[in-house]
């Protein structure tokens, strides 16, 4: 490949949540050169930093990875949305705080052979990241970078489904993130002061000025060129298409999520066999588990419309938009400060003494990725799996890189996911009929009054596959773990090479049981800790 080279010390393919952290750390506490390569631009859009408008953001700084028609959805197709932008999912996300659950990380270690990453292990990165506003103790750090507060303006709807939830028979929380994860209550978020805060803002933005950082905004990663089973070079398309080849003095490290780290290494001849034979790519390394394990959150939202015009619809309009924008622009404050989706909840539903089910309380109705909120005011009470046993495989369209993957999944395949969202529907419908929720919603939307959701309802698991969305938590495609199958091992070097490590979400073995832009971040920082400690 022809093209003007450049040379660094470290070369970062992904300019989201993990490949900020990790610039930022070797930059700042390295003695070499570092870049950051980014398919998207930066994150100057200012859709991106006003909490309120993260839809907006959504709808500019991010593109779908679409799958396959998907037997388990009747056919349907799997859209993805992912960040493409410096910042990626943490600049386009609804900024909820969640870890998951101590057991998740023992469980890397104890099913999964992923010594090392314990709960124990990773809660100092945690800690070490935080800035929490309210809590300091033993689950939290006051002194990080990441700034971490209780929700802005709280919205008195959202307020009334917590309410309603605890009088369904849930216990309240005030704190997510600590001795145990199960509860209602108000989330703490990645907002402060009307400002997002994102993996960009809170540990690039500060180390920008450094000599040896240079972030390459633009620039699409194809593939990794590999001599003598060592990555030396990334091969990359400016803006312009232009080639560039970025070579790397002594590592390269994939961040460019679930998606996109599988498919450049398949695309650099690390994968499964029948793929890479199939494009006529040059085996370098025979990986089968590259683009498998794919898994990730799904979500059916309970819907009702309110009696009466106390949500958020048509809030961004008119002389309402006039009234929030003085508010946030002279006194910074009001509903442009909120993330929005500022309350929630974790049950049990299943009776087995852990978190199954999370659910999203919203005074407006979402509409599927991709889509706008629904014209109307409306309550959401949104369950969503936490823990799904149902995968999918990402494979090549074609030697392209401009090309998608091919994304086959099965999002609904497993029984257990079904039951899952089944239990948590109920149970949306039993808190929509608490007070004080009753008394403020009116029709229901979805399921609908037509869909009964008594054990055994065809109905149900059919409006179930119509409204199966994603949660944006895609995870698992390049699998850590102790053997040579695994994609990478404990310190997240890539098997079967030199000089190439992943660290993002595709590392996962299994998903986290919650928002995963908090755990993108921890594994990011503790790659950072690797590579320096080498």
């Amino acid at each position: 490949m022809a093209g003007q080279p450049f040379e660094y010390d470290y070369v970062i393919v992904g300019g989201g949540a993990a490949g900020c952290v990790l610039a930022a750390r070797l930059a700042a506490d390295g003695d070499g050169s570092v870049a950051l390569i980014e398919r998207g631009k930066t994150d100057n859009n200012r859709w991106i930093h006003i909490p309120a408008t993260f839809f907006k953001a959504l709808q500019t700084d991010a593109d779908a990875v679409v799958s396959e028609p998907d037997p388990s959805l009747n056919g349907l197709r799997f859209p993805v949305p992912q960040g493409r932008v410096i910042g990626g999912g943490s600049s386009v996300n609804g900024m909820i705080y969640m870890r998951g659950q101590a057991r998740d990380y023992d469980d890397w270690v104890s099913e999964h052979g992923c010594d090392g990453w314990s709960y124990a292990d990773v809660l100092p990165t945690f800690r070490k990241q935080e800035r929490n506003t309210r809590l300091a103790n033993e689950y939290h750090g006051s002194t990080g970078r990441l700034v971490v507060d209780d929700p802005s303006a709280k919205h008195p709807v959202a307020g009334a489904i917590v309410q309603a939830a605890i009088g369904a028979g849930i216990r309240a929380t005030d704190d997510f993130n600590g001795a145990t994860q199960e509860g209602a209550g108000w989330y703490q978020v990645t907002a402060h002061d009307g400002q997002r805060q994102s993996a960009a803002h809170c540990f690039l933005k500060p180390e920008l000025g450094r000599p040896n950082l240079t972030v390459l905004t633009g620039h699409a990663a194809g593939r990794v060129v590999i001599e003598n089973r060592r990555a030396v070079a990334v091969e990359c398309h400016d803006q312009a298409g232009s080639a560039v080849l970025i070579r790397a003095r002594r590592e390269i490290v994939l961040s460019a999520g679930s998606f996109h780290s599988p498919k450049i290494l398949m695309l650099s001849g690390i994968g499964p066999r029948d793929v890479l034979d199939r494009h006529g790519i040059d085996i370098i390394h025979e990986s089968d588990q590259v683009g498998r394990n794919y898994q990730d959150h799904v979500g059916a939202p309970v819907t009702r419309r309110l009696r009466r015009p106390i949500g958020l619809y048509n809030a961004e309009k008119g002389l309402n938009a006039v009234r929030h924008g003085i508010d946030y622009w002279v006194f910074r404050r009001g509903l442009l400060t909120s993330n929005l989706l500022q309350a929630g909840a974790c049950v049990d539903t299943g009776g087995t003494g852990r978190p199954d089910v999370q659910y999203n309380f919203a005074p407006f109705a979402p509409g599927a990725p991709g889509q706008p909120p629904l014209a109307f005011h409306a309550v959401q009470v949104h369950p969503m799996t936490m823990r799904p046993k149902s995968r999918g495989r990402l494979g090549l369209r074609s030697k392209d890189p401009a090309d998608a993957p091919l994304f086959e999944t099965t999002i609904l395949a497993d029984p257990e996911d079904m039951d899952t969202l089944r239990r948590g529907v109920r149970l949306a419908r039993e808190i929509c009929e608490q007070s004080p929720l009753k008394e403020l919603v009116g029709e229901e939307v979805w399921p609908g009054g037509g869909v009964s959701s008594v054990m055994g309802s065809n109905t149900l698991d059919d409006a179930i596959r119509a409204q199966a969305r994603t949660i944006f938590h895609p995870a698992g495609t390049c699998r850590m773990g102790p053997g040579g199958d695994a994609v990478v091992d404990q310190e997240l070097r890539v098997n079967g090479v030199e000089g190439l490590r992943v660290a993002d979400c595709s590392v996962m073995p299994a998903l986290v049981s919650g928002n995963t832009n908090a755990p993108t971040m921890m594994i990011a920082d503790r790659a950072a800790d690797a590579i320096l400690n080498e």
